[in-house]
């Protein structure tokens, strides 16, 4: 499957409607919880740890949504066989996703550029469920480095699709607030707008993984 076909197939399309309901929900709902907390820790805590967790809690649900077709294939053991399959995937899953977004933003020169955080956590996602679908096909020696041609392309891709996704929000924001009354919905298309956006940069690199596997099984 092509990156065109991966993005219009059906589990992809259900994926991005799913985490856009989502965040439709959530959104406004931590954004009201979090401006009635008074104390500098709590607030904190709110920030750092709830909010992160929760968006890592969405990423892991859209690519469970997209796969199989995000490696590019339409028939794999489930994702259920997957999370089955060893002690405490799911939780070891969800930890490295947390401990990306809370450690990335503390690095050195690219500490601050937040457009790398989703396709970083997408991309660590993508390689463990690989390496458990992997597995699951007793498939040995598979190569998880895309090659410096696309890691330079998914970087770019996630800077130039981050910078318009937040830019067509802010823009959508403005008059959305004006119609109806309301505020900061900009935030609310943007966290819509920059997974859908970035989703090329992740589809490169599980697209990728997912050709080796065809060619292992076919």
């Amino acid at each position: 499957m092509s990156l065109l076909q991966i993005m219009f197939s059906g589990h992809f399309i259900l994926a991005v409607i799913v985490y856009g309901l989502a965040i439709m929900v959530l959104l406004p709902v931590s954004a009201y919880l979090g401006a009635r907390l008074e104390y500098p820790l709590l607030r904190w805590h709110w920030d750092h740890i709830a909010v992160p967790l929760v968006e890592v809690l969405l990423l892991i649900l859209f690519i469970c949504l997209a796969y199989p077709e995000i490696f590019g294939v339409r028939h794999a053991p489930s994702m259920r066989v997957l999370l089955g399959g060893g002690e405490l995937r799911l939780n070891n899953l969800m930890n490295v996703l947390f401990l990306i977004s809370l450690l990335f933003p503390l690095t050195p020169v690219f500490g601050e550029r937040r457009e790398f955080i989703l396709p970083l956590q997408g991309i660590a996602a993508v390689m463990m469920i690989f390496s458990w679908l992997a597995h699951e096909l007793a498939l040995e020696h598979l190569s998880y480095w895309p090659g410096l041609k696309n890691i330079i392309l998914i970087m770019a891709i996630a800077i130039v699709t981050y910078w318009a996704a937040v830019r067509i929000a802010a823009a959508l924001g403005r008059r959305v607030d004006a119609r109806f009354n309301i505020l900061y919905s900009g935030a609310l298309f943007a966290r819509c707008l920059i997974l859908f956006m970035q989703s090329p940069a992740l589809l490169i690199y599980s697209a990728g993984l997912g050709k080796q596997l065809v060619s292992r099984i076919s």
